[in-house]
Parts: C-alpha cells; structure tokens; sequence
C-alpha cells in the first residue's frame, strides 16, 4: 500500500525544493509553446488569432504554474540499489503501518508495552502498534512476548542482564507474528527506575548491530521497514538524518556478510519532516551514493552480533 503525502506537506516540502532556476525552466517552456504558435499564426497571416491569443497571456501564466507543480511535487518514494548486492535500500515519507514488508518496532530494554500506563499515552511505534495491531489491548501483546520468551528460553537467556526487575540487553529482538504480517520488536531504550525511556548513540549502533544479526540467522527474509529508532520516546541526543545515516552505513555493513532481505525500507513520517526541517534530497544524496559506492569485495569488518552464533 502506498503512503501519500498531504497536500500541505506537499506544498511545504516543494516550497523547500523549488529554486528560481526550476520555476524560470519551466514557465520559460510554457512561454517558449506559446511564442511558436504565435509565430505560425503569424507566419500564415493570421493576425486576428495572434490577437485573440495573446488575450489568453493569464492563461498561459497559470498552465506554466501548473506544470511547475506538477514537475517538481515532492516524491514520498526513493529507491536505490546497493552495488554488488541484490538489496535495495529506500526511504519512504508516510505511514509505517501502511508499508509492505516486516515492520520493527522500537521497545524498552524491560520489555514492558505498558509501563504504568505511560506507553497508551505516549506517541511511540509502540503505542500505535498496539493500538492497530492489538485493538489497545497492551495486555495481548505482553501474553505474545512471554510465549515467545518462553519458547526460545535457552535463546533469551544471553540476552537477561538483571532478574528484578528483568532487564534484556539493547539489541534483544524479539519476533511476532500477527495476522499474518512478521514484526520485531527491538530493545533499543532504557527504561530507568523513573520509567522514562532513554536512548544513545552507542545503543542505537548496538541495538542495529544486533538486529542484522538476528534477521541474518532468524529472520524470515522479508523485506524490513524500519523506524527512525531513537527520535521519539528514545529521547536520543542525534538529528533524524543522522540516524537515518546511522541505519544504512549499518546495514551496509551487515550486508558484507550475507544478503539476508531483498529491501529495506526506512520510513518517516511527513509531519516529521517539516516539523524537525529534515533535508530529504541530502538523506537520498548519501543513501545514494553510499550504496552506488558500496564495495564489499574490498571490506574487511570485524563481524558482529556476537551474541548470536
């Protein structure tokens, strides 16, 4: 299914895009249509056309701004392919639960989808997928997490750091499957003894290290659609570029070793992008480059995911 960008968002991001070279190229063609049928009339003698046309000037003006829209409306879609790899990396602007693939979801290092009641009052992934995906029934998904903790218990066991209250290593994953669509849910925050969630740097690079080598192992080769991890309830001290920039040097890397997806898409969402200022031609610029660049045969990374072996 795809995401749309609103009308507003549109006309802010092709505000933002829009330079005087663009909109001069543009009414300069509409213009230059116009001279040539002018000239033909003019030609064949046709004196009382050109006069009744060149009436029309308005209307040209307003065809030429047209056009000027509609050449450069904003993509909600870029899609590059990864050198050497049958991979595809893309950003998308919309609506995460509207895209194909298998969604991750960003959770505490408690594993705790209520936490007091904060999490139902929060705007997190979490929160949204559990109202979509569990109808607000926090409580369903908490019952799925312990099945599946509980049927992979040796598994787990590496990842428990303390027992009271029980606490998972940042970068645990945790698989669920619902309706017929594969989620992961990813510990990527910390939630301390004032249950507010915390995130860095050095987790958000472990938690992503980890989840390559989760899906690499134990995935289920379905194409991945990721947040921007962090940048909501994660509190983390890092611009939504840099993030996103954090995810493709970071899958890259984990592509070195195998292919274990056929696209990865990272999603942000549209309100995001003019409420932070997110520069989306610089993020496709380095998406871009980074994967026609990419050079796996000349790698020589120290592998990851030591925890799954």
């Amino acid at each position: 299914m795809k995401c749309r960008l609103t009308i507003g968002n549109g006309l802010w991001l092709l505000w933002k895009s829009l330079s005087f070279i663009k909109v001069g190229n543009n009414l300069l063609s509409v213009f230059g249509v116009l001279w040539l049928v002018i000239e033909v009339f003019t030609f064949f003698n046709k004196q009382e056309i050109v006069n009744q046309i060149k009436e029309f000037w308005g209307l040209f003006v307003f065809i030429g701004i047209i056009i000027v829209i509609y050449q450069n409306w904003p993509k909600n879609k870029f899609s590059y392919k990864v050198n050497n790899r049958d991979v595809f990396i893309t950003l998308q602007i919309g609506d995460i639960f509207k895209s194909d693939g298998a969604l991750i979801i960003p959770v505490n290092n408690r594993l705790d989808v209520d936490n007091h009641g904060i999490i139902a009052k929060s705007s997190s992934i979490l929160r949204l997928f559990i109202d979509k995906v569990y109808n607000q029934k926090h409580n369903y998904l908490a019952s799925d997490i312990s099945c599946e903790l509980k049927d992979s218990e040796k598994f787990y066991s590496n990842f428990i750091l303390t027992e009271n209250p029980l606490t998972y290593k940042i970068g645990t994953v945790v698989p669920i499957y619902r309706d017929e669509k594969q989620y992961y849910l990813l510990c990527s925050s910390t939630l301390n003894g004032q249950n507010r969630s915390k995130s860095t740097e050095d987790d958000l690079r472990s938690s992503l290290i980890e989840l390559w080598a989760f899906l690499s192992h134990c995935g289920s080769k379905d194409n991945l659609v990721i947040p921007i991890i962090g940048t909501g309830r994660g509190r983390i001290q890092m611009t939504r570029e840099e993030v996103i920039k954090e995810i493709v040097l970071s899958f890259l890397s984990s592509l070195d070793i195998e292919s274990y997806c056929e696209q990865l898409t990272i999603c942000i969402h549209p309100n995001d992008i003019k409420k932070y200022n997110v520069n989306i031609e610089g993020i496709t610029d380095f998406i871009r480059l980074h994967c026609m660049n990419a050079n796996f045969s000349r790698r020589n990374h120290m592998s990851f995911g030591q925890t799954i072996t």
